[in-house]
């Protein structure tokens, strides 16, 4: 070994432990150490609801995936508003992801004139599921035993019946305005204050119809207090076949499912994105909880970032567009 050689051997053995990391590119140092301390997962809704059970399905998978805890971080609050805030204003390392869904993403930044974060600084991650919301109504209210009667109905009394909703500008909501629209009825909106509260109003016979999270009537329709008329998304649920979907019932081309997914701060890096989505496409493959997600009518996706950034641009131009139709604003 020639005395040149030997010099520069010794150099690197001097060298501080990991300091070899930093000669390599920052994608592959940043994939080289992600994580190195437990991971964040950002709900902006309360604990207890539909959101929250879907993350917790999946984090102890989440966990195994990525060798590190997942800690769930409930933070609700102004429609999502302050938790998603509070998600994209973390350091851009992979270390704290968001919970995001139809509202956060293409109807708060529509509705409020301050939500406190920007759909711009949101980098995709996954796409976890899609989730049909369900039309019912109370069995002993109303008489109709489908959505085309219902509607048939609803064309004969205009300003006869009254719909329930998690709250205005509520996904519930906005898909309630859309069959409005789209079927040519007069229904009157009762907001209330989430999901639970609305479903509990058409129980109690003070609204005719809901439109709900699937979690929030479930055990309702298997106790035969609600009828269930059809579902929102474009095709039948596959834990609920036989209720039909709005555009098979007199409403060609309605399509208002709600959707859910994954993002982390803009300016995160790549090889930290591709980690985390293929932890999150790991666990949504895992047969048990795939089942778990069916029961429960979510359809998981597991659409990359760049499929999932697709969607969330579609369906912020959607939504936006029945927003301005419909003049609705709210205060933040």
């Amino acid at each position: 070994m020639t005395l040149h050689r030997r010099h520069a051997l010794q150099a690197l053995l001097a060298l501080p432990a990991g300091s070899l990391l930093t000669g390599l590119p920052r994608a592959a140092r940043a994939q080289e150490t992600f994580p190195s301390r437990p991971v964040t997962l950002l709900v902006p809704q309360p604990a207890g609801g539909g959101a929250d059970s879907l993350c917790r399905t999946l984090q102890a998978r989440l966990q195994e995936a990525l060798g590190q805890p997942v800690v769930i971080d409930n933070r609700g609050g102004a429609a999502g508003n302050i938790g998603t805030a509070a998600g994209l204003s973390a350091k851009a390392d992979g270390h704290t992801l968001t919970f995001v869904n139809l509202s956060t993403v293409a109807l708060n930044p529509h509705l409020y004139a301050k939500t406190g974060y920007q759909v711009a600084d949101m980098q995709p991650v996954i796409q976890l599921a899609s989730v049909a919301n369900l039309i019912v109504v109370h069995p002993s209210k109303v008489t109709a035993r489908t959505l085309r009667e219902f509607i048939a109905q609803a064309r004969q009394s205009p300003g006869r019946f009254s719909y329930a909703t998690a709250g205005n500008g509520s996904g519930n909501h906005l898909g309630g305005e859309m069959l409005k629209r789209m079927a040519g009825i007069d229904l009157l909106h009762v907001p209330y204050k989430g999901g639970a509260p609305a479903v509990n109003a058409a129980l109690a016979g003070e609204v005719d119809m809901a439109v709900a999270d699937p979690l929030a009537v479930m055990a309702h329709l298997k106790a035969g207090t609600l009828r269930a008329l059809a579902v929102t998304s474009s095709r039948r649920a596959a834990a609920l076949p036989d209720i039909p979907t709005v555009a098979e019932s007199g409403v060609p081309g309605y399509d208002a499912p709600s959707w859910a997914g994954i993002v982390v701060p803009r300016g995160t890096p790549a090889a930290v994105v591709t980690r985390l989505h293929a932890a999150f496409a790991q666990a949504l493959k895992t047969p048990d909880i795939a089942a778990r997600l069916s029961a429960q009518l979510y359809e998981p996706a597991g659409a990359d970032p760049k499929a999932f950034g697709a969607l969330m641009a579609a369906e912020d131009a959607r939504w936006s567009k029945l927003i301005r139709q419909l003049d609705i604003r709210l205060d933040s």
